[in-house]
C-alpha cells in the first residue's frame, strides 16, 4: 500500500513537471511566433513597392501589436522600430512620439542599454531638423550610458555623430576629440565601414583646421578600410565609395595648392565604373572639381566645358549645394578672365542658390565674389551683407559651442553626483559590511568566551559532583570497611569463643546420658546454665550485627552533616540536622543527591553572605511518595521578589527543575527565611 502511494506521488510530480515544461515551451514559442509577426509587419513597411497608405496600415498593425503588452525591453525594440518606420516614410511627428515613448519607457524600467538608443534615436531626429543643440545633447548622452555598458560599437557610432554634429557648427576642436574617441571605440569591433567614416570625419575636421598632412594621412587610412570593405563584398555599392574619399583628397590638395596631386586624385575617382550613373552626385563634384583644378594648374583647355557639364548635371539632379560650387568656380574664372558679366551672372545664381538651401559657406563665397563684380555701390552693400551674415554665423557657432560645453558641463556634473552618490552608497555598504563582520567575530569571540565559561562551570560542577561522589563512595568504602570489621569480630567470637564452647558443653552433656544420681544432676544444671549464658552472648552478637546494618542508612546525611559542619563551625552559627529515618536513600539516584547537596550549598552560602543568623536547621521528611527538604534560618530576612532575580536563586531553581521538584521561599524582614523543597 505505501509503495502503490510513493509510486501515485511520483507519477503526479512528474506529470506536474511535464506540464510545466509544456507551458513554458508553449510560451516560448508563442512569444516567438508572435515576434515573427511583427517582424513581418516591419518588413512590409520597408517594402517600397507598395503603397505609402498600405505602408501606413503595417505601421497601425505595429502599433495595435503592442497594445496590452508588458513593459519590458521587447517592448522598448518594438517602439524604436515603429519611429524608424514611421520616419521612413516621412510621419516625423509620429516618428518623434514613439522614440519619445521608448526613452520614457527605458527610464521607467531602467534600462541602459534603451535609454541609450533613445537617446542616439532622438539625436538624430534632431540632426536631420537642423536643432543642432537638441541633436548634440541626445548624442552626448547616448555615448556616456554606451561608455557605462561597455558597448564599443554603439558607443563609437555615438561618437561619430557627436562629432558629425560638432563639425556643422564648426567646433573642430570638440568635433576631432569626438571622432578621435568614435576611432578608439570603433577599433575594438569589426565595424570597418563606421570606422573608416570616424576617419573620414577627423580627415575632414583636419582639414578645416589647417592641418592637411594629418587630413590626407587620415583620408588614405579612409581609403584603405574602403578599399577593405571591397574585397569583403559586404555591400554592393562599396566599390563607389572611394570616389567620394578620392575628391576630398583632392581638396587637400587644392588647398595646398598642389594642383598636379589634386587632378591626379579627381581623375581617380572619376575612373570607377558605372560611377556617373549610381553616384551621381559624386561624379558631378569630381568634374567641378577636376575643371576648376585643370584652370587653377594654367590648362585652360578644359574651360569651361568641365564646369558647365557640373552645373547642368546639378540642375538636372536639383543637386543645389553642386550648383553653388560650380557657379563660384565659374565666376571666380571668369573674374580672372575680366568678363565681369558673366562672373557677377553665375555669382548672382550661386548666392541665390546658396540662400534657398542656407548654404552658408555658399552665401559667403559668393557674395565675396559679388562685391569684386558689381558696381562701388552694390559693393559697398554686398559687403555689408557679408559682414553681418559672417558675425551672425560667428556668433551662432559660438552659442552651439558653448552649448555644448554647457552640455558636457551639465551632464559630466549629473555623473560626478551620480558617481558620489554611488561611491556614498559603496562606502556605506562596506562600512556596514565591515561593521557587521566586526559585529560577527565579536558575536563569535563572545559565544565561545561564554561557551569557553559555560564549559569551564560544567567542568567545576562535574568536578564539584566527582568529589561529592568521591566523598560517597569514602563513606561508603569507610562503611563496607566497618561492615568486615564487624563480620570478622562475629565470626572470631563465633568461632572461637560460642562454637568450641558448644562442642566442650555437648561433649559433657554426651558423657553424662547414662550417668544417674546427685552429683550427675548437678553437672547437668552446671552445663544448661552456661548454655543460657552462651544464648544471652548470641544474642548481643545479634543485636551488635543490627547496629552494623543501620549505619548503611546513615551514608548520605552524614555528607550532609559534614557540608554543615564546614560552612558554620568557623562561624560561630549553630546548626540542625534533621531527617526522617523511614527514608531510603538508596531510592534516590545519586543525580538528584548531587542536586540536593548543591541546593543545600547554595542556600548555606547565600545565608553566610547576606542572612547574617545565628541559627540553621536543615531538615528533610517523607512524604507519601517525596521527600520535603527545608531550610530555615532566623537571618533578617529578604524581598522575595528580589531575590527570585539574583543568580543564586536562579541556580536553585534550575537545579530543582532538573529534579523534577518544586520549590517555594517564605521570608519576612527581620523574621528570617524558610526554603521549602519537594522532590519525589
Amino acid at each position: 500500500m505505501i509503495s502503490r502511494n510513493k509510486f501515485s506521488y511520483i507519477l503526479l510530480i512528474c506529470l506536474l513537471v511535464t506540464f510545466s515544461c509544456d507551458n513554458e515551451l508553449f510560451d516560448s514559442e508563442y512569444k516567438k511566433d508572435e515576434s515573427r509577426l511583427f517582424d513581418k509587419y516591419y518588413g512590409l513597411v520597408d517594402n517600397t513597392s507598395l503603397e505609402k497608405a498600405d505602408r501606413l496600415k503595417y505601421i497601425d498593425s505595429m502599433v495595435d501589436f503592442t497594445r496590452n503588452k508588458p513593459k519590458d525591453t521587447l517592448m522598448r525594440n518594438h517602439l524604436i522600430d515603429i519611429s524608424i518606420s514611421y520616419g521612413r516614410l516621412g510621419v516625423q511627428d509620429s516618428s518623434f512620439k514613439y522614440k519619445h515613448r521608448a526613452l520614457q519607457l527605458s527610464t521607467k524600467i531602467n534600462d541602459s542599454l534603451g535609454l541609450a538608443k533613445s537617446n542616439y534615436s532622438l539625436g538624430l531626429y534632431h540632426l536631420n531638423n537642423d536643432a543642432l543643440d537638441s541633436a548634440y545633447t541626445y548624442f552626448y548622452n547616448s555615448e556616456k550610458l554606451y561608455d557605462q555598458i561597455e558597448n564599443s560599437e554603439l558607443g563609437g557610432t555615438s561618437a561619430l555623430t557627436m562629432a558629425i554634429t560638432q563639425k556643422r557648427v564648426r567646433d573642430y576642436v570638440g568635433a576631432q576629440e569626438s571622432a578621435i574617441k568614435a576611432i578608439e571605440l570603433l577599433e575594438q569591433t569589426d565595424e570597418v565601414r563606421y570606422l573608416a567614416s570616424a576617419y573620414n570625419t577627423l580627415a575632414s575636421v583636419s582639414r578645416s583646421l589647417g592641418k592637411y598632412e594629418s587630413s590626407i594621412e587620415y583620408y588614405t587610412k579612409v581609403y584603405d578600410y574602403r578599399e577593405g570593405l571591397k574585397k569583403e563584398s559586404l555591400k554592393k555599392d562599396d566599390k563607389l565609395l572611394n570616389s567620394s574619399t578620392l575628391n576630398n583628397l583632392g581638396m587637400v590638395y587644392m588647398d595646398m595648392q598642389e594642383y598636379p596631386k589634386a587632378i591626379s586624385n579627381f581623375k581617380k575617382g572619376l575612373s570607377y565604373d558605372s560611377l556617373q550613373i549610381k553616384k551621381i552626385k559624386s561624379y558631378i563634384r569630381l568634374i567641378d572639381n577636376l575643371g576648376y583644378a585643370e584652370y587653377k594648374n594654367g590648362n585652360l583647355e578644359s574651360f569651361p566645358d568641365l564646369l558647365l557639364e557640373a552645373l547642368n548635371k546639378s540642375r538636372e539632379v536639383n543637386d543645389r549645394l553642386a550648383m553653388v560650387s560650380s557657379g563660384m568656380h565659374l565666376s571666380e574664372i571668369y573674374f580672372e578672365k575680366g568678363d565681369t558679366a558673366l562672373s557677377k551672372y553665375y555669382a548672382e545664381n550661386a548666392y541665390k542658390t546658396a540662400k534657398e538651401v542656407t548654404y552658408n559657406d555658399g552665401i559667403l563665397g559668393s557674395l565675396e565674389l559679388l562685391m569684386g563684380t558689381s558696381d562701388p555701390n552694390d559693393g559697398i552693400a554686398y559687403g555689408k551683407e557679408y559682414i553681418r551674415i559672417s558675425d551672425s554665423l560667428q556668433m551662432e557657432e559660438r552659442a552651439f559651442q558653448n552649448k555644448f560645453a554647457q552640455v558636457r558641463f551639465e551632464t559630466d556634473k549629473l555623473e560626478v553626483a551620480k558617481n558620489k552618490a554611488t561611491e556614498r552608497s559603496r562606502i556605506l555598504i562596506i562600512i556596514f559590511s565591515i561593521s557587521v563582520i566586526i559585529f560577527l567575530i565579536g558575536y563569535i569571540l563572545l559565544q565561545r568566551r561564554n561557551n569557553r565559561k559555560e564549559l569551564e562551570y560544567q567542568e567545576g560542577q562535574q568536578k564539584a559532583n566527582e568529589e561529592i561522589f568521591n566523598l560517597m563512595l569514602a563513606q561508603q568504602g569507610k562503611l563496607e570497611e566497618g561492615k568486615h570489621l564487624a563480620k570478622q569480630r562475629i565470626s572470631e567470637e563465633l568461632h572461637d569463643g560460642i562454637l568450641s564452647r558448644l562442642f566442650g558443653l555437648r561433649l559433657s552433656l554426651d558423657s553424662l546420658n547414662n550417668k544417674h544420681g546427685k552429683e550427675v544432676e548437678t553437672l547437668r544444671s552446671s552445663y544448661i546454665d552456661q548454655l543460657k549464658d552462651l544464648g544471652q552472648e548470641i544474642r548481643k552478637i545479634s543485636h551488635d550485627l543490627n547496629n552494623e546494618n543501620f549505619t548503611q542508612d546513615t551514608l548520605y546525611p552524614d555528607v550532609l552533616k559534614k557540608l554543615l559542619k564546614d560552612q558554620f563551625e568557623a562561624q560561630h552559627v549553630t546548626y540542625e540536622f534533621l531527617y526522617d529515618q523511614t527514608i531510603n536513600w538508596d531510592l534516590i539516584t545519586n543525580s538528584k543527591k548531587v542536586h540536593v547537596y548543591r541546593i543545600i550549598q547554595e542556600c548555606l552560602m547565600n545565608i553566610n553572605k547576606h542572612a547574617n543568623a545565628k541559627h540553621i536547621t536543615v531538615t528533610f521528611k517523607s512524604k507519601d511518595a517525596s521527600v520535603e527538604l527545608t531550610i530555615e534560618d532566623d537571618g533578617v530576612g529578604m524581598d522575595t521578589a528580589k531575590a527570585k532575580s539574583g543568580i543564586g536563586m536562579k541556580n536553585i531553581k534550575s537545579r530543582v527543575a532538573q529534579i523534577a521538584g518544586s520549590y517555594k521561599i517564605i521570608s519576612k524582614m527581620n523574621l528570617g527565611t524558610q526554603i521549602q523543597i519537594s522532590f519525589n
